[in-house]
């Protein structure tokens, strides 16, 4: 059933790409036949990357539904990520939920890199270690932490209504579950490993996306700083920052360029710069880039 689910998910994404005459009902007709029960419990699938993924289904309504359902999530970052990382790379993963983009990293980086992959949540980093581990990814390390401007202990909320991956260090569900947890500064950390050049730093940490960034002042500063996946969203509450102070501290403090998806992270589409901070995504990931990496990069016209 693995296999043949990847085939189909091969098939739906081939017609969501190229969105034939009919697309549309031959996705929901795909779906009401074989897709049509969620099974319960934990599963083993294949995503549309080839590499197997545990996951939840029936708990996740997000990230892990979505892959049961197409085998991919957030296509179109993935395929910037894909074009953006070669062997030997450095990835920060800050918010890695069950494992896709460290796994999607650590397999693009190869066993020359590296994937420093950061998961508070204690009910979520089993699931985060075993998908590491069926995929036998010894690059990828998990950090069983969260990441913020100082180092200490803070609470974590689960927010399952929505799905596992909106877990917010951010209190804006009255009465959600929460859990003690450890709080790292990526600057700290990554002086104790000694020299090493990030290549990428992604941020996905509903709402504590500064708190990450203003702990790696450091790292952001040197002129050959990572490049940036933030996740971007005014649909949410932030912990005390605004989009605009997002965009002020890339731009003016630490000299980045920003971008967007033209069309969303779900699909593949190019990215366009981003000139203010009325022009970033309401929720999206952004990109950020210092000069030297758009004076760099082999794969450029593949996704500006």
């Amino acid at each position: 059933m693995v296999s043949f689910s990847h085939h189909l998910h091969k098939i739906k994404s081939y017609l969501i790409d190229r969105r034939p005459f009919g697309h549309g009902r031959i996705l929901k007709l795909i779906d009401r036949v074989f897709f049509d029960k969620i099974p319960s419990g934990e599963i083993l699938t294949k995503t549309l990357y080839g590499f197997p993924l545990f996951i939840q289904p029936s708990v996740d309504r997000g990230l892990e539904k979505k892959i049961f359902f197409t085998g991919t999530y957030e296509k179109g970052l993935l395929h910037v990520l894909d074009c953006l990382l070669t062997r030997g790379d450095t990835v920060v993963d800050a918010g890695a939920n069950i494992g896709l983009i460290s796994v999607f990293c650590g397999l693009r980086v190869g066993k020359d890199g590296m994937v420093m992959a950061f998961e508070p949540h204690p009910e979520t980093i089993p699931i985060l270690r075993r998908n590491i581990e069926v995929n036998g990814l010894s690059q990828v390390a998990i950090y069983e932490c969260a990441l913020g401007r100082s180092s200490g202990t803070a609470k974590i909320y689960s927010n399952l209504q929505i799905n596992r991956g909106a877990a917010s260090m951010v209190d804006f569900v009255k009465g959600a579950p929460s859990f003690d947890i450890r709080v790292a500064v990526l600057d700290n950390i990554l002086s104790e490993l000694g020299p090493k050049r990030v290549r990428l730093l992604k941020v996905d940490v509903e709402g504590f996306e500064m708190e990450v960034l203003k702990g790696a002042k450091m790292l952001l500063s040197c002129a050959d700083g990572p490049i940036l996946v933030i996740e971007c969203s005014l649909t949410r509450l932030n912990f005390q920052y605004s989009i605009g102070d997002l965009f002020w501290f890339l731009t003016e403090v630490h000299h980045y360029k920003v971008f967007r998806f033209s069309i969303s992270k779900e699909r593949i589409s190019r990215l366009v710069p981003v000139h203010s901070a009325d022009d970033l995504p309401h929720h999206d990931n952004i990109f950020a880039f210092k000069q030297a990496h758009l004076s760099t990069l082999h794969n450029k016209n593949a996704i500006f």
